[in-house]
């Protein structure tokens, strides 16, 4: 009997060491998604990872991928939204919010590729007239960073911002005021709001480059208070504020309350604008938020931004007119010109009464861009601001203090933190400009599509990158007394040693031209293309791997004497015999993309090598995670004929 209790006691033990993982995994999940649900997306994101360390799956990378996308951290959205593209079984959306982080990483021509695998997928034409912008999008923002705006000058201010975010810069009754969730203290004992891992937002000023936080206040610190609108001749403030709702509003909800921002109004001389401030008249927090204020120059019209019933999608821009006897009048969408499914925001208006705001709906270089209403003669319409104001981040929140000249507000490299705050010019004097081209050293013809990298001395985080033309040709904006570095790299070559030069000195508007020449590859030398993705049992070249060919193109175009081996690989996963038959179509596909590209096909040879020639330990039976499955599954070519 005691041996057959030890069995029962072994067999019990043994599953509840199997039980105990699952559990813990479960448990850690429930945590994540509560988190998430939360809107505390650090903290989500820490619990999330450690999940997907412990077991990988599908719905875990999802949810790391939205919660990088929601704190805008694209680098790390970008992995993870990858993971879940090319994932065998990603969704349309997973693959269009791919896209969607391409662009604001500057990857245009990759986003635009992704953007065409979604059409692939949408069998009923539902996303046709979206992707139609998108498209036009990618293809407007590559030829905006190769023709950048002369006229205008952008420059980080670097005293106002700080590693938190900083945005919604006005010119106030006695200097400049802005919103930040900056720390306020040496001793970070700020109520921390768990979207961002920062403190809410605060109300700051700047007088003589002096920056100093606003004894205006709301509520216990876990409130949002600012930006903020003034009119000077009315001695009036009005901001955005975010507020809990109290017992009687969630009674009358009904359900859980999501927090909807309010704005409030109060008199400059007050001496706490927080105190007894004027609700507006549209507010409605168990509904829906109104926010961004922007009051014109006379006081009389009021802007702002609002998700309520009744818009063009996302969030709408709407005015309200002063009536005589001082209170708002009905609030008026701006229209489907201005407003589209997507979102709009930051509405202002210049000394000249032109209209300007963000959105992310119209033809754009990725997330909110800057648009103005342009009136003319006949039907409005909006511009984009082009590059280098806009950029493939968010910029919003712009407002004039001169005729040509105010600030905006951008999350784009090299910034301080998060959002900072750029002063701008829209009527530059002085133009520099760099014009160049990408050759092969051997043959000295051009080499399309070459990613061309110009970067200002010291300041890596603030580099352009661009794609050179079909003719290896490349074009840059230059800023004034500036210490530059550029290099470029394209597939099959080596990498170049960076050239330097200066626009120090230059006192008048000139080009300056520099070429770069790039070594190839030598025979036998392998180059591993690990882009190259085919979805699951096919041998079809989708858009994205189209893409990768096209360097290999540009490899064989610039050289018409190079012959090259292309080969394809699989992972352990499945029978030898079906592997090697895989990877052969895989090549043999590879190669005819290379045909219909002009390439003769005695330059070409495709070979099939199936799993006989793995990367890694993942031999048959061996278990390893999908991303070192996936590292096998590589497409490769060396030069067998120079």
């Amino acid at each position: 009997m005691r041996i057959f209790d030890n069995k029962i006691n072994l067999i019990f033990g043994l599953c509840l060491l199997a039980v105990l993982p699952l559990q813990a995994q479960y448990s850690l999940l429930k945590s994540a998604d509560r988190e998430f649900e939360s809107f505390n997306f650090i903290k989500a994101i820490e619990l999330y990872q450690k999940a997907y360390d412990a077991k990988a799956d599908i719905k875990t990378v999802e949810r790391l991928a939205e919660s990088y996308f929601n704190i805008r951290n694209y680098g790390e959205a970008e992995t993870w939204y990858a993971k879940l593209a090319n994932h065998d079984d990603a969704k349309i959306d997973h693959i269009l919010q791919y896209g969607h982080v391409l662009r604001n990483n500057s990857k245009f021509r990759e986003a635009k590729a992704q953007y065409q695998r979604a059409a692939l997928k949408d069998d009923g034409g539902a996303l046709a007239e979206e992707l139609k912008v998108l498209y036009a999008s990618c293809d407007s923002a590559m030829v905006w960073l190769e023709n950048p705006i002369k006229a205008v000058e952008v420059r980080n201010e670097k005293y106002l911002n700080s590693a938190q975010a900083e945005f919604g810069a006005t010119k106030g009754p006695d200097g400049l005021y802005f919103a930040s969730d900056r720390f306020s203290g040496a001793v970070k004992s700020d109520v921390i709001y768990g979207w961002t891992g920062n403190p809410y937002l605060s109300m700051y000023s700047a007088k003589d480059k002096v920056v100093d936080k606003v004894d205006a206040k709301w509520g216990d610190g876990a409130n949002h208070f600012g930006p903020a609108t003034f009119s000077t001749e009315r001695n009036e403030v009005y901001f955005a504020v975010t507020r809990k709702p109290d017992r009687e509003e969630k009674r009358k909800a009904g359900r859980d309350v999501t927090v909807n921002i309010e704005i409030f109004s109060n008199t400059l001389d007050t001496a706490n604008w927080g105190e007894q401030a004027t609700p507006f008249r549209y507010n409605n927090i168990t509904e829906w938020s109104v926010g961004d204020p922007f009051l014109s120059p006379s006081g009389d019209t009021l802007y702002f931004t609002s998700d309520m019933p009744g818009g063009q999608g996302g969030t709408d821009i709407y005015y309200v007119v002063r009536q005589t006897d001082g209170a708002w009048g009905d609030a008026a969408n701006m229209g489907s010109v201005v407003n589209t499914t997507g979102d709009e925001r930051f509405p202002t208006i210049d000394d000249q009464g032109d209209f300007y705001f963000s959105s992310d709906g119209h033809l754009g270089m990725g997330g909110l861009d800057v648009y103005k209403l342009d009136k003319g003669s006949g039907q409005p319409q909006v511009s984009n601001l082009g590059y280098p104001f806009n950029s493939p981040y968010d910029d919003f929140s712009i407002r004039f203090d001169k005729e040509t000249e105010g600030y905006f507000a951008s999350n784009r490299k090299g910034g301080s933190g998060a959002d900072d705050i750029y002063w701008f010019n829209l009527d530059k004097r002085i133009q520099l400009d760099l014009v160049g081209g990408v050759y092969n050293s051997r043959s000295k013809l051009p080499i399309s599509g070459a990613k061309v990298t110009l970067t200002p001395a010291g300041d890596e985080a603030n580099a352009v990158v661009l794609n050179a033309g079909s003719d290896g040709k490349f074009k840059f904006n230059l800023a004034e007394e500036t210490d530059y570095q550029i290099t470029a790299e394209q597939t099959g070559f080596r990498e170049a040693t960076p050239l330097a030069f200066t626009t120090k000195g230059i006192t008048k508007t000139m080009t300056v031209q520099k070429d770069i020449f790039l070594d190839p590859v030598e025979k036998d030398e392998v180059v591993v293309l690990r882009n190259i993705y085919f979805d699951f049992d096919k041998a079809d070249i989708r858009p994205d791997a189209a893409l990768e060919l096209d360097k290999i193109l540009a490899f064989l175009n610039s050289d018409p004497k190079v012959k090259i081996e292309l080969s394809a690989h699989t992972d352990s996963r499945g029978t030898q015999a079906y592997n090697m038959k895989l990877s052969q179509r895989r090549a043999d596909s590879a190669i005819e993309y290379l045909v219909s590209g002009g390439i003769s096909r005695d330059r070409l040879v495709a070979k099939g090598y199936g799993f006989t020639k793995l990367a890694n330990h993942c031999a048959k039976g061996v278990k390893c995670t999908e991303e070192e499955h996936q590292w096998n599954r590589r497409v490769e070519f060396f030069v067998i004929e120079n």
